[in-house]
């Protein structure tokens, strides 16, 4: 097989600004993750990160801060308005059932909450003080406060789902560059520019406190991060690197730590108030831990809930990282799950997460830099042509060509061997569109003739040409009249396509969009700008006001679901997040962020839903990517690494699926942290199926078993298992073959002896020629007989070999399944352009962190 192992895109993802979990209450937990350019991602934590959508952001916007509220308790309005206790219990239950709001702002100004379903601005209001800097919800979830370029705090009301601007606190001098609430939201604890940390109350909008830190040089001190923990202890982070803990009472400090070697630009704290991390432009994350009596807080038999009496309370320096090569801007730690996890980012660009408890001694997974699962590159498979998209920006590449190979000379080259190349990639385009917001999905033609992208506002359609003067360049233009008005029905506001896929013949595109219709566009007639909705289906439009709505529409053929009583925390978080079409053009395969997963009908009206993957009501598993196989079969591997098949002709999951989709999976295939970003088939292995991570390719046969739950599955690993083994076997055989030929020499030498001594001692020395002839064909006989005993005395040795590979997890009776190989890393795409030829689409961290701006020096001993 040959690969194409390109390296040459340069996609440079944004710096992230701001990590916030959603709030425990919630139904599924999520945490977001805020970049320099307004965009957010949002991860689903399930035992580890997975991605599920990016908001896009305004084209050249800006994010400084993310909040999250989710609204549990009835406000005093809501207890006056109910009147019997059964209806303030239904009043909160509704509350429960709502999905988290999730709130942004940054130097723009505006204050932006967002439609978690459909990825655009659900309400935006002017922070009437200029830039925001900070950002936080009080804990009973009804209040935003806001720290404004201007020196003021606003409040903005947040309850019943409103935004609006409720009151301003007195003016302080400088800018506020960080906000925290008190436990019992009485209070809010702010840093400003000026060095002070301010306290103030929210009754009365009055500062009653003030605590200025000192300054070192003329610059004043800047407090670029504050917390409260539970105790009510104050913690802040200043521009010279010091963590520093306040009594809330006298206003004092109670301790000064020198935590970095640069500014602090963040601090957490866990939900108990016994551990704080802390890190900024020196990228080590420090941690601090509460220790009451010379023992850590809350440990065995050190509650420290309970009165301390005459117990010491102290802070101590508990541990030390290097998780990140750049300024750490954002930290976010969870305490409300079964794995406490520890979430950091900055200029790297990297989301690093490890478990909390046991840190520093954790070892951290750097999820890559770019979204695993948004498809920021697609492959034109008979134009060889990738097609990369960032922010507004779109780039075309045509891969190179290697010196062909004959069939016996491919057969004796190594794995890796690389091929001689005689005509390299070329750079073919590099096109800025003039959107509002930075782009949500794009693809490429079979041919490359077509490019198909949209934003928040809807999809756009270009041809590509190639100059006839033969040169590299490529003649590009936009194509009117697409997409065709009743693409959507009238009633849809949002018109942007999350995923758009051309099929095969290049007569009809899919777009799917934010408002989860799966439109079916014949686009034969592009070069007339001609274009017709074939039909819409809508099965993942469920609740009982969509489907009413879609049963109405008469001017295209649309299908609508089936009314279901979803909870609105479902329908508010609800994005279609994969596509696939078949290659035969027959199907159309969707999953959406509830786990719905859709296969309908390109010809006909046709749709079938598939049953769950797991349980409605757990919702803990869904897919991470669709594709179709050979003979119409839906691959779909899910965030828990299993991996189900649907045979689509005939609407079931197929034999394999049943036996081994979700259960005797290989553990080091099913424990990875990184979840499967995509399919690849290979036109010439009808049976097997490529998926990759970006950590990973695994070559899956849908006809074998998967093998030992403990199989070695690495071939390269595997390869020097054997190796080694086998080596060491040989050793061992050698060993003691030369050891027992040397007992035989040395018994052979002492009877000799004896024998030549029993002759000198014989009074009878007339032994004739006859006799030592027979004495000599003796000891030759007895050589051969002792000989062929050493030999006949050895071990099995071919059956030793088997078993030490078994008990290393190789087992050799057994044909090796899931085959995995680790030696692409940060993968951003792999697929097949022809048979037994694929495309490997890497994006380095060194080439990544070429691009970024320089880091924190850190002085090194004898340098």
């Amino acid at each position: 097989m040959q690969v194409h192992r390109c390296r040459f895109t340069d996609y440079v993802p944004q710096a992230i600004n701001a990590i916030e979990y959603a709030p425990a209450t919630g139904r599924r937990p999520y945490v977001a993750v805020g970049r320099a350019n307004g965009d957010i991602e949002l991860w689903c934590v399930k035992e580890k990160l997975v991605y599920e959508k990016t908001i896009p952001g305004v084209v050249n916007g800006s994010l400084e801060s993310l909040a999250w509220a989710h609204q549990t308790e009835l406000t005093a309005d809501d207890l006056e308005l109910f009147d019997t206790e059964k209806e303030r219990e239904q009043a909160k239950r509704r509350l429960m059932d709502r999905a988290p709001r999730l709130f942004s702002a940054g130097l723009n100004a505006v204050i932006v909450e967002w439609d978690l379903a459909r990825l655009v601005p659900k309400a935006a209001v002017d922070s009437y003080g200029g830039a925001v800097w900070c950002m936080a919800t009080n804990h009973a979830q009804t209040q935003l406060a806001i720290g404004t370029e201007d020196g003021h705090i606003r409040i903005f009301d947040i309850t019943d789902d409103k935004l609006a601007y409720q009151r301003c606190f007195d003016k302080s001098k400088t800018r506020i560059l960080s906000v925290a609430w008190s436990h019992d939201d009485e209070s809010i604890m702010t840093g400003s520019a000026d060095g002070c940390v301010r306290i103030w109350s929210v009754g009365t909008g009055r500062m009653t406190a003030r605590m200025t830190l000192p300054r070192e040089g003329r610059d004043p001190t800047l407090v670029w991060a504050i917390t409260v923990l539970k105790s009510g202890t104050i913690v802040s982070g200043d521009s010279r690197g010091h963590v520093v803990f306040w009594d809330h009472i006298m206003h004092v400090v109670q301790q000064d730590f020198r935590a970095l070697g640069a500014d602090v630009l963040c601090l957490v704290a866990d939900a108990d108030g016994h551990t704080v991390f802390a890190s900024g432009v020196d990228p080590k994350v420090t941690q601090f831990k509460l220790f009451v009596g010379g023992k850590p807080a809350g440990g065995p038999g050190n509650d420290s809930r309970k009165k301390a009496g005459g117990r010491a309370k102290k802070w101590q320096l508990a541990g030390i990282r290097r998780y990140h090569t750049h300024d750490v801007r954002a930290l976010a730690v969870s305490s409300h799950l079964k794995r406490d996890l520890l979430i950091s980012g900055g200029v790297d660009t990297q989301v690093t997460s490890c478990e909390s408890r046991p840190f520093p001694n954790e070892n951290p997974y750097r999820q890559p830099c770019f979204p695993p699962l948004n498809g920021v590159v697609s492959v034109a498979m008979t134009g060889k042509l990738i097609l990369q998209r960032q922010a507004n920006v779109l780039k075309l590449w045509e891969l190179g060509r290697a010196e062909p190979i004959s069939h016996a000379l491919g057969g004796q080259m190594e794995s890796g061997q690389g091929l001689q190349i005689y005509e390299r990639q070329r750079d073919l385009l590099r096109m800025e569109l003039k959107t509002k917001t930075n782009l949500l999905s794009s693809t490429i033609s079979s041919s490359g003739r077509l490019i198909a992208a949209s934003d928040a506002e809807g999809p756009k359609l270009f041809s590509v040409t190639r100059a006839e003067d033969g040169s590299d360049g490529v003649h590009v233009r936009r194509i009117r009249g697409f997409p065709p008005e009743n693409f959507v029905p009238e009633y849809s506001e949002n018109r942007g396509a999350l995923h758009m896929q051309f099929t095969s013949d290049e007569t009809r595109v899919v777009v799917a969009t934010a408002d989860a219709f799966v439109s079916i566009i014949d686009i034969s007639g592009w070069q007339q700008n001609e274009f017709a909705t074939i039909r819409r289906h809508c099965q993942h439009r469920n609740t009982r006001g969509e489907v009413e709505a879609d049963a109405g529409c008469s001017d295209v053929p649309t299908h609508p679901g089936d009314a279901k009583n979803i909870l609105p925390a479902v329908a508010d978080m609800r994005t279609i997040t994969s596509m696939a079409v078949s290659d035969s053009g027959a199907f159309v395969a969707t999953s959406d962020s509830a786990g719905y997963v859709v296969v309908a009908g390109l010809e006909n009206k046709g749709a079938t839903v598939l049953p769950p993957l797991a349980p409605r009501k757990q919702q803990d598993e869904w897919p991470t990517a669709l594709a179709f196989a050979t003979g119409d079969q839906l691959v779909l591997p899910t965030n828990m690494n299993h991996l189900f098949v649907w045979d689509a002709p005939r609407r079931m999951f197929t034999k394999w699926s049943r036996a081994f989709g979700s259960s005797n999976i290989p553990k080091t295939y099913s424990r990875m942290l990184s979840c499967v970003s995509g399919v690849a088939v290979n036109p010439a292995e009808p049976n097997c199926i490529y998926v990759y991570a970006t950590n990973h390719i695994t070559r899956i046969d849908l006809t074998l078993a998967p093998g030992s739950h403990s199989a070695v599955l690495n071939i390269h690993k595997r390869k020097q298992i054997e190796q080694d083994i086998i080596a060491k076997v040989v050793e061992e055989k050698e060993r003691e073959t030369s050891e027992r030929l040397s007992e035989w020499s040395q018994s052979k030498r002492k009877k000799q002896q004896h024998r030549n001594t029993s002759a000198d001692n014989s009074a009878r020395m007339d032994i004739d020629g006859d006799a030592a002839s027979a004495a000599d064909s003796e000891d030759m006989d007895s050589t051969i007989s002792e000989s062929v005993s050493v030999r006949s005395q050895g071990k099995d040795w071919e059956g030793t070999i088997v078993a030490r590979l078994r008990e290393a997890g190789i087992n050799v009776a057994e044909p090796h399944n899931f085959r995995m190989t680790e030696r692409y890393q940060n993968l951003m795409h792999a697929s097949f352009i022809d048979a037994n030829t694929m495309v490997v689409l890497e994006r380095p961290w060194t080439d990544v962190s070429s691009a970024l701006p320089a880091a924190f020096h850190r002085h090194k001993y004898g340098s």
